[in-house]
C-alpha cells in the first residue's frame, strides 16, 4: 500500500511539474505580449471608433500615456485628441458616440487639460444649434453650461482671458423662437454666465423671455429673470430690474439686489 501511494505521489508531482512548465512558458511571453500601444495608435482607435465604448476605451487608454510624457507632449496630443472629439460630435452617425465625446470634451476642460476651451464651446454650441433632436439637443446645452465650471471661484482653472467672446454663442440666440420651456431654461442658464448681453444678435432674442420670465406669476422666474436683465443695459430691462426690487417675493427682491450690484469681470 505504501508504494502504491508512493507511485501516485510521483505521477501527481510529475503532472504538476509539466503544468507549472506550460504556465511558466506562457509567462515568459506575457511582457511582449502586453506592452503599451503607443499614443499614435490609440489616436487611429479614436478617430476611427464607431461606438462608444470603442471610443471610451481608446481615450481612457490615452489618458493613461499621457500622463508618462512630458508636459508639451501632453498638451500637443490633447489638442489632436480635442480635434478628435470634435470631429465626432459634428460628423458621426450614431447619437451615442455623439454625446460621449462630447461629454470627454466636457472633461478635458472641467480638468483644466487643455489651453484652448474656447474651442470646445464652439463645438458643443455648434452642435445644440445643428441638433434636429430635442433630447439630444438639451444634452448639449447640460455639458455647455457645465463647461463654465472650471471659470468659477473660488478654484477657477482658467483666467477670463480665456473665456469664450459672445459670438460664440449667437447661434443659440435663435433656438428662442422655437425652443419648449426646458429648452429655454437652458439657454437662459448659460447666457446667465456671459458677463454682458448688450449684442444684438443676444438681446433682440433674450430681451423678451427676460421681460416675460420678470413678469410670471412664479416666483422663481421673476428670480432667474434677475441675473439676465443685469447684464443688461436696455432701458426695459433696468426698468424691470428696478421692479424687482420692490417684489413681494423676498426671495426675488434679494436676487434684484444682488444682481443690480453686478459688475462685469475684469
Amino acid at each position: 500500500m505504501s508504494q502504491y501511494i508512493n507511485t501516485s505521489q510521483l505521477h501527481y508531482q510529475a503532472r504538476m511539474m509539466n503544468f507549472l512548465h506550460t504556465i511558466l512558458q506562457h509567462i515568459r511571453k506575457l511582457p511582449t505580449r502586453f506592452e503599451p500601444v503607443p499614443v499614435s495608435e490609440l489616436m487611429v482607435q479614436a478617430t476611427e471608433a464607431s461606438i462608444s465604448t470603442q471610443l471610451t476605451q481608446a481615450v481612457n487608454d490615452i489618458q493613461e500615456q499621457l500622463w508618462r510624457l512630458p508636459k508639451q507632449e501632453q498638451m500637443t496630443l490633447r489638442m489632436h485628441l480635442m480635434t478628435v472629439l470634435s470631429d465626432h460630435v459634428l460628423h458621426a452617425s450614431e447619437r451615442s458616440l455623439r454625446l460621449e465625446a462630447a461629454r470627454w470634451l466636457r472633461l478635458l476642460v472641467q480638468t483644466g487639460l487643455i489651453t484652448q476651451p474656447a474651442t470646445v464651446f464652439v463645438t458643443l454650441v455648434t452642435a445644440a444649434s445643428s441638433s434636429t433632436e430635442i433630447e439630444e439637443r438639451r444634452a448639449y446645452l447640460k455639458l455647455l453650461f457645465e463647461c463654465f465650471w472650471p471659470f468659477r471661484h473660488p478654484y477657477p482653472a482658467y483666467s477670463w482671458e480665456d473665456f469664450p467672446t459672445n459670438d460664440v454663442f449667437y447661434p443659440l440666440a435663435s433656438l428662442f423662437a422655437s425652443a419648449n420651456l426646458q429648452t429655454q431654461e437652458a439657454l437662459v442658464a448659460i447666457f446667465t454666465e456671459l458677463p454682458a448681453l448688450n449684442d444684438a444678435e443676444i438681446s433682440d432674442a433674450l430681451l423678451p423671455i427676460a421681460l416675460r420670465w420678470a413678469n410670471h406669476a412664479d416666483p422663481e422666474y421673476r428670480r432667474r429673470s434677475t441675473d439676465i436683465l443685469a447684464r443688461m443695459s436696455h432701458p426695459q430691462a433696468q426698468e424691470a430690474l428696478q421692479c424687482l426690487l420692490t417684489d413681494p417675493d423676498p426671495t426675488v427682491r434679494a436676487s434684484a439686489r444682488r444682481a443690480a450690484s453686478y459688475t462685469q469681470p475684469a
